[in-house]
């Protein structure tokens, strides 16, 4: 998994800030639950570097102890190995651009509910319907399970995200669970950040995160880059 690949892969996230995912209308009720303006609470969030160190040391120790014993996998070699820790830390890095989200504004319009998410890409889940696919993109998809609203993202060349938003007992703390994996990296990378309620102070401002741009905020029909 090379940097190279890493940002094509980065690019084919932001094109799927355009394709939603699909729900079952029957889920149509539990999404109410989900939506508001959420802020991140750093005190009981993971830190996507500190969460990759202890992942790297882990699937480290694993390699080194199958090698030891001589209980490698058929064909494992210690270039293989080094392979697999780098495609772990390159899952890491991509992980941490898509948790980097501070602010969360969840909302209904339509049938579309979308997870607007400050310095990233949109979630978008449609309710009802098929499950939208793109050529050469991939294809979306989002279910209700329990009390978790779950976004999938399959990518070219056997990568997989997975956004699960669960809200807690009370309705007062939403932790986003994202899981990054991909063909041929034996770990997956996993962080999960937990987010609070809060009421905006400037409702005036809007900020949408663009392809070109990056994050355009607008104030009063105008606009600050």
């Amino acid at each position: 998994m090379t940097g190279l690949m890493l940002f094509s892969l980065s690019m084919s996230l932001l094109l799927f800030s355009v394709l939603p995912s699909t729900a079952q209308a029957s889920d149509a009720p539990a999404f109410s639950e989900f939506l508001g303006h959420w802020e991140v609470d750093f005190s009981v969030s993971e830190h996507p570097n500190d969460k990759l160190r202890y992942l790297y040391e882990v699937t480290l120790s694993d390699h080194q102890r199958r090698m030891a014993s001589g209980q490698n996998r058929i064909g494992e070699t210690s270039f293989q190995a080094i392979d697999d820790l780098r495609g772990l830390v390159n899952l890491g890095r991509l992980g941490e651009q898509i948790t980097r989200t501070s602010v969360l504004n969840v909302r209904m319009q339509g049938n579309t509910l979308y997870v607007d998410r400050d310095d990233n890409f949109s979630l978008r889940c449609e309710v009802g319907g098929l499950a939208e696919e793109a050529e050469n993109l991939g294809y979306s998809r989002c279910r209700m399970s329990d009390r978790a609203l779950v976004f999938w993202l399959g990518l070219p060349g056997g990568f997989g995200i997975e956004h699960r938003l669960i809200l807690s007992e009370r309705g007062d703390r939403l932790s986003i669970a994202t899981t990054v994996a991909a063909d041929g990296v034996s770990q997956a990378f996993s962080v999960s950040r937990v987010y609070q309620p809060f009421e905006p102070v400037s409702e005036g401002i809007q900020c949408q995160y663009t392809l070109g741009k990056g994050k355009v905020c607008t104030l009063n029909g105008g606009s600050n880059d």
